[in-house]
């Protein structure tokens, strides 16, 4: 992801913890944007907490998703996106239950096509980190 990011003139500063989770990407016009990024294996399900990934014009997740291919496949997400979260976005209030409320992607196979829509395309991420 840090490789993509820097290939379309932004600069990026890694978490200070494993714990962090998110990239700060500076952005060439000077734009500060947080990235909070995921690995995870078809079938699986990525998941933030919505006390830590509040939808803003200036956050994003970014999926790698791994395959049976060399390289995985990339999703760039806007957060803003869960303000109305359609499959495979899951918004799970958790109310009620032990669990915190959170945000999520669904990477089921089943689930894979409906993802497509933010697969990482260098001409989209351009205008999303000018």
């Amino acid at each position: 992801m840090t490789e993509r990011l820097e290939n379309l003139g932004c600069t990026v500063t890694p978490p200070s913890s494993l714990a962090g989770g998110h990239l700060d990407v500076r952005t060439p016009s000077g734009h500060s944007i947080e990235v909070f990024v995921s690995t995870q294996r078809v079938g699986g399900y990525v998941f933030w907490t919505q006390r830590r990934f509040q939808p803003a014009t200036n956050r994003a997740a970014a999926v790698a998703v791994l395959t049976d291919a060399d390289d995985p496949h990339l999703y760039l997400v806007p957060s803003t996106e869960w303000l109305d979260a359609k499959p495979p976005l899951k918004d799970r209030p958790n109310v009620g239950k032990k669990s915190e409320a959170e945000y999520g992607i669904s990477v089921a196979r089943a689930s894979l096509p409906a993802l497509a829509r933010y697969e990482w395309e260098d001409s989209t991420a351009k205008k999303y980190f000018r």
